[in-house]
């Protein structure tokens, strides 16, 4: 017998209170009159009679009411042993299709190995396939249709992501949970070393799962692979361009490789490199010629190996002439515009030009000409003007609203309506999200005093990127159909803040320009399992597509109309149409983390293995014969003891009663 709250006992001290309460009964007699009492010596009463207890039932069952309060909440239990329920027994086939698996034809040896395991099984024995990659996706229900399971398990192809044991552990804690059978799972792969967590806890099996593990494929196979390409998306002047490949080997001697860079199939330029065994190198290419428009580039290391997927590196850039920013002030003062267009004209190859423009003359214009456009203290603006701008954010545009003198006095920012209650003293700045995208990288804005900087009261749903240091908005991003506002509460020229003058300013400008324009979303190559954005609401009508490495398209009809994302899961290049018309050319490449087929340390697997019901030969002979387990659970005692503590309350106010009456009658 245990306690579960054994701390709850203390309460047991709490019996002193009924004997202190009988005890302080009083030795009462009727007064007398008398004379005098001044020939009297005083002294204290002393009786026997006074310090001793009466009604000691009743005493007795105050004691026993606190002793069981007590013990009802310390919980008491004992143990006991019962038979669980008998679980019937489900076998997981669970076969790596990582991109390791294109290696030599490992993908066949796991096949073989799944159809001998799926024949060594019993006939009506349910069982189920699933395919392991970074997620885990059933490919049948648990059934005895064993011909179900065959064609699924050739069904399997590899693909270009990379395997996580630890996303398969869990998966199976799930099931050993929800499904109410004993799991005998079988794991098909090659056992990669990058496909452990980095914690092994992560791995721990429920309790009623047997985990088998089949190693296929040469161990610690060498491979090489150009590793990572790193260049800009974008190019604006041919003379800037720069790239650089990272080729890397593994469990391989010493070599020289040939590196080349391809652009749409054409070989640009070709390199020799040294690595050292085992080890990395880098190779380096500048000032090659892009022609204007989309292009698919490529490093291709030559000879091939036994892996020859990673040997080449997909890589899209685009060329074309710098986006333009319309800037536009009011009131004939197009001197606002200075220190915003020297900030973006002194950053090389920042891909944007800077149109500054009076609002008065801006009524005609075509805004999807420019990549975003600034409001500089803008104040109120007219009614059609207005619907313009609203009418070009929603179809996907941008635009920086900047607050000052004009925008306060109106009381509201523009084209969002959000309401200005007021002006700051001189403030700093103090919370900064540099995890934005619009401010990564551009620090905190130390030093810089904004004075007076407006109190905006954002709509619900914005976010606010950056405050004061008073914990009022200074930065906001609010959207509006496919596009969206950023709204800063100051202005950006020097008559609200010194802002220009601090080092935090070009970057702020160019990275919430690239940002606004849209030029950070274009990667030169992303990783397999990659989602891109297709819109920004459900509201939108207007179709997105998605083109395949194959040439097929990958959207069905409801998906371009209504699908927020789309994940990027092959090798090779997807053309994406956006719902807000955006075109883009994207790489993708393959978990370069796969490209180490290094494989776990065999302890570890076994450990992982011994974290479940262990294998065939340890396994419990109670489970093996499928009868019911024998499992030692506290059984609690609190409710009894709770209907113990009622029935002594109800005793004890039975005899407070009558001894109560006896008490009257005595007096």
């Amino acid at each position: 017998m245990g306690f579960l709250s054994p701390w709850f006992l203390a309460g047991i001290a709490a019996v002193g209170l009924p004997l202190y309460v009988h005890l302080l009964r009083q030795y009462k007699s009727n007064p007398q009159p008398f004379s005098s009492l001044m020939f009297f010596e005083r002294r204290v009463q002393s009786s026997v009679k006074h310090r001793r207890l009466r009604y000691l039932a009743l005493l007795a069952l105050r004691l026993a009411l606190i002793i069981l309060l007590a013990l009802a909440f310390a919980n008491p239990f004992v143990t006991r042993t019962a038979a669980a329920t008998q679980r019937r027994k489900l076998a997981v086939i669970a076969i790596d299709r990582s991109f390791s698996m294109r290696e030599g034809n490992r993908m066949a040896q796991a096949k073989a190995e799944a159809h001998r395991i799926l024949n060594g099984l019993g006939g009506r024995e349910p069982v189920e396939v699933v395919a392991l990659d970074s997620n885990l996706e059933n490919l049948t229900e648990p059934e005895a249709d064993h011909a179900a399971a065959r064609a699924a398990i050739e069904s399997i192809q590899p693909d270009d992501r990379a395997s996580s044991f630890g996303e398969f552990a869990r998966a199976l804690r799930v099931l050993d949970q929800s499904s109410g059978m004993r799991l005998d799972a079988h794991l098909i792969s090659d056992m990669q070393q990058t496909s452990m967590p980095p914690n092994f806890r992560d791995l721990q099996l429920g309790p009623h799962t047997a985990l088998t593990l089949h190693k296929i494929g040469k161990a610690n196979a060498p491979n090489w692979a150009v590793n990572t390409v790193t260049t800009s998306a974008h190019v604006y002047d041919p003379k800037l361009t720069r790239l650089t490949a990272t080729v890397a080997g593994w469990q391989t001697p010493a070599a020289v490789r040939t590196v080349s860079l391809l652009l749409d199939g054409r070989t640009l330029a070709s390199k020799q490199v040294s690595v050292a065994a085992n080890s990395r190198a880098e190779v380096e290419f500048t000032g090659f010629d892009v022609p204007y428009g989309a292009h698919r580039g490529e490093v291709r290391i030559t000879p091939s190996d036994e892996l020859p997927q990673d040997d080449a590196f997909p890589f899209s850039v685009t060329r074309s002439d710098p986006s333009r920013v319309l800037f536009l002030y009011a009131g004939n003062r197009p001197q606002q515009a200075f220190y915003y267009k020297s900030a973006i004209d002194s950053t090389p190859d920042s891909g944007l030009i800077v149109q500054p423009l009076s609002i008065e003359q801006a009524g005609h214009v075509d805004f999807s000409k420019y990549a975003y456009v600034v409001l500089n203290d803008a104040g109120d603006l007219s009614r059609d003007l207005a619907q313009a701008l609203c009418g070009y954010i929603s179809r996907g545009g941008a635009v920086l609203i900047a607050v000052g003198p004009n925008t306060i006095s109106a009381g509201r920012v523009p084209l969002s309506g959000d309401h200005i209650s007021g002006t700051h003293q001189i403030q700093g700045a103090g919370f900064v999200d540099e995890q934005h995208p619009a401010i990564a990288g551009t620090g905190h804005f130390a030093n810089v005093q904004f004075s007076p900087a407006a109190w905006i009261t954002p709509k619900t749903g914005a976010r606010v990127i950056a405050k004061l240091a008073n914990g009022s908005p200074l930065l906001i991003e609010e959207g509006m159909g496919e596009g969206r506002e950023l709204i800063f509460a100051s202005t950006l020229d020097n008559t609200t803040s010194d802002l220009p003058l601090h080092s935090s300013f070009v970057p702020f400008v160019v990275q919430s320009g690239h940002y606004l324009a849209g030029l950070d979303d274009a990667s030169a190559s992303v990783t397999a399992g990659t989602p891109v954005t297709l819109r920004h609401t459900k509201d939108q009508s207007t179709a997105a597509d998605v083109i395949g490495p194959d040439g097929k398209h990958e959207l069905s009809l409801a998906e371009a109309t209504k699908a927020l994302t789309f994940e990027l899961s092959q090798n090779g290049f997807y053309d994406v149409q956006r719902a807000d018309g955006r075109r883009m050319l994207v790489a993708v490449h393959a978990d370069r983390r796969e490209s180490d087929l290094t494989t776990a340390p065999q302890e570890n697997l076994d450990l992982w293995r011994n974290t479940g019901v262990t294998a065939s030969g340890d396994r419990n002979p109670s489970q093996e014969t499928g009868t019911g387990e024998q499992l030692t659970r506290p059984w609690s005692l609190w409710r009894y003891a709770l209907a113990l503590v009622l029935l002594a309350a109800l005793v004890e106010s039975i005899f407070a009663v009558r001894y109560l009456r006896e008490e009257r009658q005595t007096a």
